[in-house]
This record gives structure tokens, sequence and C-alpha cells, in this order.
């Protein structure tokens, strides 16, 4: 199974703003290869937030020159992204950003699942005192450069790997049936969010028999 980890950093609150992406690949468990670049942002979502560099370091001089998303989009990343389950830490944000340029650049979306790792982390390990990305990195050994997109995206993958280590997972489906956890999807038809049962006893979901759409 393809795993592909995604972080995106943006300059303010508009979705379209993103202006830095991580992309790390695994193949097989294995983490094979990475990419971070910065973006450019559309001129119309205006200017970044003082708030939003202060978290990511990123001014709106260094991407004066960056592509645009669409270039960055377009070729390996987009092929990888098809078919491959999609890693985010709090993948509710990522996979907003990622629809939002995508739609904004009018291009294909592509047809994939997507799986969020604090909703893993939270299963795997409930202990923790809080499943934020540099707390679960912590507790797992995993080193991170916070809110730089490339290692959080790096840092994401390995928690999704060191949860099926844990649980004895082969991969994202089976950790998902052990955990009580329904993966995400994004398809041209639109998102199935990534979602955990409300029910969870002695290590096996409770569902419900109420039909989902």
């Amino acid at each position: 199974m393809r795993y592909l980890a995604l972080d995106f950093e943006t300059g303010n609150a508009s979705r379209l703003s993103a202006c830095a992406l991580g992309v790390s690949i695994f193949e097989d468990n294995t983490l094979v290869a990475e990419q971070t670049t910065l973006i450019k942002p559309p001129a119309q979502v205006g200017k970044f937030h003082w708030g939003n560099v202060r978290v990511n370091h990123i001014k709106e001089s260094m991407v004066a020159d960056a592509p645009a998303f669409d270039e960055v989009w377009q070729g390996a990343i987009a092929e990888l992204a098809e078919g491959s389950v999609l890693v985010c830490h709090n993948a509710m944000f990522d996979t907003a950003v990622l629809c939002a340029c995508l739609a904004y650049y009018h291009l294909p979306v592509p047809e994939c699942r997507y799986v969020c790792t604090v909703k893993v982390a939270q299963r795997v390990w409930p202990q923790l005192q809080n499943h934020k990305l540099d707390t679960v990195s912590q507790a797992l050994g995993i080193e991170l450069n916070h809110h730089e997109a490339g290692s959080d995206a790096r840092a994401a993958g390995l928690i999704l790997q060191a949860a099926l280590r844990e649980t004895a997972s082969a991969d994202a489906d089976e950790l998902a049936e052990k955990i009580g956890m329904r993966l995400g999807r994004i398809s041209c038809m639109g998102t199935v969010p990534c979602s955990i049962a409300k029910e969870f006893q002695g290590g096996k979901a409770v569902r419900s028999t109420q039909s989902h759409v």
C-alpha cells in the first residue's frame, strides 16, 4: 500500500493561502521519497497574517518567486496521489486546503482515501497528555521541526507507521478495523471525512445498526 503524507502551511485563514507543501511517500511501509516546496498563493487571498508567519516563519517575500499550487501539484505528486492513502495530522485542515486549491486551479480531484493521524494517535496512544503533532512525535522519538511542511509531513507518515507496528496491522485498512476508524475519501463526487466509532469497547468498535450515507 502506498501512503502519501501531506502537510500544508498557509499564509492566512484562507484555504487558498497555501504557502508550502511537504510530501513524504511511503511504499510498503518504507519512506522512499520526500519533497518540500514553497508556494505562491493567488493574489486574491490577501496579505499574510502575522499569526501564521509567527508559527511557520514563511513571509510573503519568501514566496514571491515560488511556483503557484498548480505547478507544484501537477505531475509526479498528482500521479502519486491517485489511488494512494493520504496521511495528514489533522486531516480535516489539510484535505480542505488541498480541495480548495484543486478547485481554484480547475485541477482533477484524485480518487484516494485518507487517514488522520490525530484520530489514530487518540486510539492507539490514549494515555498521552494530548495528541498534537509535537506531543505524539516526542513520545514516539520522531525528530520534528514543527510547522516546517516537510518535517510535519514526514512525522505524520512515521506516526502512522508506528501505529501499524503497535497494533500489528498490515495496512491502514486493518488498522482502521482494529481501532474503530473509517478512512476518509476524496473524489470528484466530494469528500467523506475520516471518522472514529463513537463507541469502542474491549479493543473493538461497536457499530451502529443504522445505515450511513
